[in-house]
């Protein structure tokens, strides 16, 4: 298998946290989704039309599309892994987790990116958007239990969107636009983003994501000092 792949995206990353912390037989391949003029690639949109990353190539030579779908996948194909905990409860728990970081968080977020190249920008709007994801992050801190992880001492299909999201969306995202923490307002999250930060799959995706975020368009994402490092 393999994974075609942004190391600036935090959908791809929530791919990578699976396949890293089990060392999942997934190649990481360049997704070849942009050309020079930055329109998106013929040959990628052959593979998935919607254009988005990441995907998953199977070894039957289909395609998997969305984050989403691919880490479940893995979960299935991978059983023995830990990625779906066992017992119903706490499987289920896991699938509402990363539910509530892609509907709560993740989703408000995404209007923030038309306010990053704008001349001057919409305050109000940025506001309405950080107060909906601190929402969301609201709804997190109520569900998630006091087990390391999200859902477990092992991580699951909930670390594997919370990780990246919570980075992109809810630290870095918040931050550029000098809007107050919303992680820390929350003790079970601010205490799970400072646990999860320390398993060595998510550090390895992190690193990722601020080497090639640096290396961006919006490398104001990322603070001066990690920018200029």
């Amino acid at each position: 298998m393999k994974l075609l792949n942004s190391f600036f995206s935090p959908f791809a990353a929530r791919a990578r946290v699976a396949i890293y912390a089990y060392d999942l037989p997934v190649e990481i391949a360049p997704s070849g989704q942009w050309l020079d003029n930055f329109e998106k690639s013929p040959d990628y949109l052959k593979i998935n039309p919607i254009g988005r990353v990441p995907a998953l190539l199977l070894d039957d030579g289909s395609a998997l599309p969305e984050s989403s779908v691919i880490v479940e996948y893995l979960a299935d194909a991978f059983p023995g892994t830990g990625l779906r905990p066992i017992d119903a409860q706490t499987a289920a728990r896991a699938r509402l987790l990363a539910h509530l970081a892609e509907i709560y968080v993740q989703m408000p977020a995404n209007p923030l990116f038309g306010q990053f190249f704008v001349a001057q920008r919409d305050q109000q709007r940025i506001e309405s958007c950080v107060k909906t994801m601190e929402e969301g992050v609201s709804h997190l801190d109520h569900f998630l239990g006091d087990f390391g992880l999200a859902a477990g001492p092992k991580i699951t299909i909930a670390d594997c969107a919370l990780a990246p999201f919570l980075f992109f969306f809810a630290e870095r995202m918040v931050a550029t636009f000098g809007m107050a923490p919303i992680i820390e307002k929350r003790p079970k999250v601010a205490a799970y983003w400072s646990r999860i930060q320390t398993e060595p799959a998510v550090a390895r995706v992190i690193g990722e994501m601020r080497t090639a975020i640096a290396k961006s368009p919006m490398r104001n994402l990322l603070p001066q000092s990690v920018e200029g490092s």
